[in-house]
């Protein structure tokens, strides 16, 4: 039972971080956005307003204080009883993460390693880059470059926990480089690869919590694992219900908000798809709002933000962070995407169309590829063009296999039946010809036809 738990937490990691709102024929951006594809009851009601006043994302980021470093670095010296400069090295390279300023970041991490030998800084910022710009696209462009760090990683850790001091940094890290591989294995669908790589991450998290127990970050984890375990369970058919810890994961997911030392933003960002998952939209943009401020420039939060604003029918925002994505990141292809469905919510139908084609310019997966060409086709079936969407529809199913590509197809028959055309031109009905058993004279089985047959055959006796 433990491990279909762990394996509920990597999953739930997988479908918030790579939810793609997808379906062109009913317009079910949110409820495709979500797991359960419902909304109920959300665990705490919705907020009036978003609240423009927060200006960071943690404690530390808010600190007021001359010293030299933030706050939440000497914390995290405090307690994971480490070496200052060290713990301010590993922040500020991972600061540059968050930042999307990835050269730094890695020159960052490979500084500090040479700083620290054996610290294995170095390949943990190979790790963290490489999976960060993938995650931004949902693709697997750098791979090899992922694997040969993820594989430095984990040898370099190893090696360093034969030696003592730092365990706990170590046990924390090292959870995180195989919780990072959990995921990706999953996204590329080796289950069982994930789960054990995810039964290793919780065993390396365990150890850091007996080293290090008033280390916030570690909460994340918990959070994740009692709030998407509730929510996983209750949404798929045959797996056992659990007790409902969805307030519990929150809470958690909180307190490593507000006080963790490497992973607040995480956290925030965690709370964004919580939130989102619950239904209570203003509370997963105040969430986006607040990594935002912090992080202007990250890719993933923006495309979240104006995901956000597009279910919440904030056109005018929503386009606004969607366009900020092209001029960071004018690579990024699932940026037109999203444009796409917003455009097509706002009948904007040319719009629409010249971003599916810059989406559909890119090198996509069959099943990308087919969910773009029946945007594509929704775009023509709106414009009354039954050839055109018909055509886009039959390639859709070529392509992918989706579907919805079939209903696509039968929904065009009853609307080109409906309007009396294909593509635009009135078609002429074929001519009827009645037949002696079949036809019958219009009218046969009136009262008055009945009455006047009755009598023609009287007046003829």
């Amino acid at each position: 039972m433990k491990s279909f738990s762990t394996l509920f937490v990597w999953a739930s990691l997988v479908f918030g971080g790579v939810a793609v709102a997808a379906d062109a024929d009913a317009d079910e951006d949110y409820e495709r956005a979500t797991f359960t594809g419902t909304k109920d009851k959300p665990i705490q009601a919705d907020i009036d307003e978003v609240d423009v006043g927060i200006e960071a994302n943690s404690a530390g980021s808010m600190s007021t204080s001359l010293r030299l470093y933030p706050d939440v670095v000497y914390e995290g010296a405090r307690v994971l009883k480490m070496d200052l400069k060290f713990v301010a090295a590993c922040h500020e390279a991972i600061e540059l993460v968050y930042q999307r300023r990835y050269i730094e970041a890695k020159q960052a991490f490979e500084k500090a390693q040479r700083r620290y030998p054996g610290s294995a800084l170095g390949p943990i910022g190979h790790v963290l880059v490489y999976q960060a710009l993938m995650l931004e696209n949902l693709d697997f462009a750098y791979e090899d470059q992922y694997k040969l760090a993820s594989n430095q990683a984990r040898q370099q850790l190893m090696e360093a926990l034969e030696t003592r001091g730092n365990d706990a940094w170590e046990h924390f890290i090292l959870g995180g480089v195989l919780g990072i591989d959990a995921i990706h294995s999953m996204r590329r669908g080796n289950y069982l690869t994930s789960l054990n790589r995810a039964l290793e991450a919780m065993k390396s998290i365990k150890r850091a919590k007996k080293i290090a127990p008033k280390f916030p970050d570690l909460k994340l984890g918990d959070g994740l694992y009692n709030y998407w375990r509730t929510v996983i369970s209750r949404g798929v058919k045959g797996l056992p219900a659990f007790t409902d810890k969805r307030m519990l994961g929150i809470e958690q997911l909180r307190e490593v908000e507000e006080k963790g030392i490497f992973l607040g933003p995480a956290a925030t960002f965690a709370l964004t798809y919580t939130w989102l998952e619950e239904g209570a939209l203003k509370r997963a943009t105040q969430s986006a709002l607040r990594n935002h401020r912090a992080y202007p420039e990250n890719v993933v939060n923006n495309l979240m933000l104006g995901r956000l604003y597009m279910y919440r029918r904030k056109y005018d925002d929503s386009e606004k962070y969607f366009k900020l994505v092209v001029s960071v990141a004018p690579k990024n292809r699932r940026v037109y995407y999203f444009l796409t469905r917003m455009h097509l919510r706002q009948k904007r139908l040319s719009d629409a169309e010249i971003a599916v084609d810059k989406f559909l310019s890119f090198k996509l997966k069959n099943r990308d590829r087919a969910l773009a060409l029946m945007q594509k086709s929704l775009i023509y079936y709106r414009r009354h063009d039954w050839n055109t969407a018909e055509s886009l529809a039959k390639e859709a199913w070529k392509v992918g296999q989706l579907k919805r590509a079939k209903r696509r197809l039968a929904s065009i028959n009853k609307a080109r039946a409906r309007h009396g055309n294909t593509g635009g031109v009135t078609e002429t009905p074929p001519p009827v010809s009645p037949t002696p058993k079949t036809s019958e004279p219009s009218g046969r089985n009136t009262p008055k036809a009945a009455k006047a047959a009755k009598a023609a055959k009287a007046a003829k006796k």
